[in-house]
């Protein structure tokens, strides 16, 4: 507030010698001030910063778009040769994963591997953190995952709704 209060008394300093010198001149007196009026309007908006500055900088690389459908990509996603497969189907399958442990409030990764094979059957901890998953191992997860969610002695989170009786 203080900043404007000098700035609007600067302004009146100033302008009244211009105004009266342009007088002097032979210019009128209410078209000098309207040009003074101006001059202030145009040095204020001037001043502003039309840039959001508030961001990291530099700012984040754009990210990048893969071209093609989803289907095309999970189609190539399982190696024929060797079995092995591809990221793509992966991170799908563990976010499936990841979802259904969530209703109970475990993590593929955090939880033990006995819970977790009590949820979606056994072996599908050691397919969920092998550094390869294989094609049995995501024919077996994909299995788990279409079938009702087994109930085992853990109580599920409060997400889920009871049964009604």
């Amino acid at each position: 507030m203080k900043r404007w209060i000098v700035l609007v008394v600067l302004w009146i300093v100033v302008g009244v010698p211009v105004v009266l010198l342009l007088g002097f001149l032979g210019v009128p007196l209410p078209f000098g001030i309207a040009w003074i009026l101006a001059f202030a309007a145009a040095l204020l908006i001037a001043q502003q910063s039309f840039l959001d500055e508030s961001g990291p900088w530099p700012p984040p690389p754009p990210e990048q778009f893969q071209r093609g459908s989803d289907v095309s990509r999970l189609a190539w996603a399982v190696d024929a040769r060797t079995g092995v497969v591809g990221m793509a189907l992966r991170r799908r399958v563990s976010a499936l994963a990841d979802r259904r442990l969530g209703e109970y409030g475990l993590s593929a990764h955090a939880a033990d591997a006995d819970e977790v094979d009590a949820i979606l059957g056994p072996g599908a901890h050691a397919a969920l953190v092998a550094a390869e998953m294989r094609r049995p191992d995501l024919e077996r997860l994909l299995r788990a995952l279409e079938e009702p969610p087994v109930r085992p002695n853990r109580s599920p989170s409060a997400t889920t709704t009871p049964e009604r009786a």
